[in-house]
């Protein structure tokens, strides 16, 4: 497994700003001492997600995220450790000198990505063959340049059956990594390509590293037109947005973003000039696409394919990125055309057009509606639809102005929608604490002791070094009751009789376990308020002890109370 050493990972700590770091993923506005923006990780309107410059760490008190700048990356990116920190030293210009250990050899991710980038060549480089020219000239004839072929690393997998297996297996790659890797399938004739005789498109990451690949059907009777890697260790299908690794910049300065549904959608618009574009990659739009899109603008375009089942798809996204805190707006495309063939036919002018033109959800959805929206019944039941999207959004501001819009569109009056929001409210808050009510409370004791097990940790990040020295001296960790205290003492301990105060980003960096890791953050972003003192930490201490003592001797009473009732010797107990 890749090594980095403590000394360069330190270097990229205090070199990459967290402020720097975070702000290319979401508008920070400072407030006091920290800075505040939506969280890019789950939907709100009013943000909660902050960030202390002073002791660089992140902090969410909407969804309980936290850690420092290297847990940023590896959340908002969804990487590994080590692929985090080379991401850092990538941004920051940091050479990194990595000790892959004689006799071992790179980790898994790494090696995922590393055969992935050269299938993604493979494909290319097919195109040059005698079966993949005519592959080549479908795509120049669809419009598509070598420029564009090659920039978004399109290609072809042979028809052979086990041309990139074989290829793999001479190289010596390991055979975990290429079962793992998607690209293979177990048959009864043994493993094949899972992808033959067809056009191939590249899924990168937000990164810019290749995670999966699609593969159009050509020149076959396949009923499967695409098929698609399935989610592996570097691959998750609903998070991914094709090509926003080289628009996201552009996305983020234009404060708005086209969504198509394809991959030739989207490569036909980028080719003709349109940049600000993502398209979903062989699934439905997911929550986790909007907070994707979240990181970089507000405003949604979505551009989906003319007929019926386009109009649908793009109604159920745009209800998702509501939920999420997002505008969206609809593009009206020509009935029957999807965006390659209109962009293909008449040029970008009347797209782009048309999507300054964007029709908002809820009047699309209502001039869409497959109900009779003339009769009393049909516009009730296209009401009643609606309101079941709304009542999911978790911000009362935006719910109150969607359903004044409806009031608006339907004729309705705005004390009759909020009326029958508010039953749906309170039918499904009835039903969550119901759900709540039939969950074991945990007891106001473990609460209790988990309060002055906060109160030890902060105390641990106290910058008088006295109150740090007399907790490495006096406490015990088998006086913490909870593990999570446990865990985190652990590895701030000894850290507390060095000179200086411990860097809560350091920490962060060394516990694994993201619960562990957000409570942390919780701790002790705010440890500025506090006033420690030797006093409140001898007085912490003679608290843990006593509380320890306390559930000792309740074990020993038990323990005689058992003894005496089974008619056993009580005494070996008492020694």
């Amino acid at each position: 497994m890749a090594r980095i050493s403590e000394q360069i990972i330190e270097q990229i700590r205090s070199t990459a700003d967290i402020i720097e770091v975070v702000s290319g993923y979401v508008q920070l506005k400072k407030r006091g001492r920290n800075y505040f923006g939506l969280c890019p990780f789950h939907g709100e309107k009013t943000a909660s997600f902050s960030v202390s410059p002073e002791r660089q760490i992140y902090k969410c008190f909407g969804c309980s995220v936290g850690g420092g700048v290297i847990n940023f990356i590896m959340e908002i990116e969804g990487m590994e450790f080590v692929n985090a920190v080379k991401h850092l030293a990538d941004q920051y210009s940091i050479e990194l000198q990595i000790d892959e250990t004689a006799g071992k050899s790179k980790d898994l991710i790494t090696q995922l990505f590393d055969i992935h980038a050269q299938t993604a060549h493979t494909f290319l480089k097919n195109l040059g063959t005698e079966e993949g020219s005519k592959v080549l000239a479908h795509l120049e004839s669809r419009g598509l340049t070598r420029d564009t072929i090659k920039k978004f690393k399109l290609g072809y997998s042979l028809k052979q059956k086990d041309a990139l297996l074989s290829a793999f297996r001479t190289e010596g790659v390991r055979s975990d990594a290429m079962k793992q890797s998607g690209l293979f399938i177990d048959t009864k004739s043994g493993y094949m390509d899972r992808f033959r005789g067809r056009i191939m498109f590249s899924i990168s990451n937000s990164a810019g590293k290749i995670a999966a690949f699609a593969g159009r059907v050509f020149e076959s009777d396949d009923p499967a037109k695409y098929i698609n890697s399935p989610e592996t260790p570097i691959y998750n299908k609903s998070k991914i947005l094709y090509g926003l690794h080289e628009t996201k910049q552009i996305i983020r300065n234009s404060k708005s973003v086209i969504v198509v549904e394809g991959y030739l959608d989207f490569l036909q618009l980028y080719q003709s000039g349109i940049h600000n574009i993502v398209a979903v990659s062989g699934t439905a739009f997911t929550d986790q696409h909007a907070l994707q899109i979240k990181r970089f603008c507000e405003k949604v375009h979505l551009a989906y394919d003319g007929d019926s089942a386009g109009k649908a798809a793009a109604i159920r996204a745009g209800y998702v990125l509501l939920r999420a805190g997002l505008s969206p707006l609809i593009v009206n495309i020509p009935d029957g055309l999807d965006p390659d063939d209109w962009v293909k036919r008449d040029g970008n002018t009347p797209f782009l057009e048309a999507v300054e033109n964007s029709t908002k959800l809820l009047t699309f959805h209502f001039q869409n509606y497959k109900g009779d929206i003339s009769t009393t019944s049909g516009k009730t039941a296209f009401v009643n639809d609606v309101l079941m999207e709304i009542v999911q959004i978790k911000d009362p501001v935006s719910r109150e102005l969607q359903g004044r819009e409806l009031s608006e569109l339907v004729g309705v009056s705005a004390e009759s929608i909020f009326q029958s929001l508010h039953n749906m409210l309170e039918k499904l808050k009835r039903r969550q604490n119901f759900q709540q009510n039939n969950k074991s409370p945990k007891p106001k004791t473990e609460d209790k002791k988990q309060l002055l097990e906060n109160d030890l940790i902060r105390l641990c990040f106290a910058e008088d070094i006295a109150i740090r020295k007399f907790l490495f001296d006096e406490v015990k960790t088998e006086w913490l009751m909870t593990v999570l205290s446990q865990k985190i003492y652990e590895k701030v301990y000894i850290h507390l009789h060095s000179s200086n105060a411990p860097e809560a980003s350091l920490i962060m960096d060394e516990l694994k376990n993201e619960t562990y890791r957000n409570k942390l953050a919780e701790l002790v972003f705010d440890l500025e308020k506090l006033t420690p003192s030797l006093k409140s930490a001898e007085d912490c201490v003679r608290r843990l002890e006593q509380n320890w003592l306390n559930i000792h001797i309740q074990s020993i009473r038990e323990e005689l109370k058992n003894a005496e009732s089974s008619g056993n010797d009580p005494l070996p107990l008492m020694k």
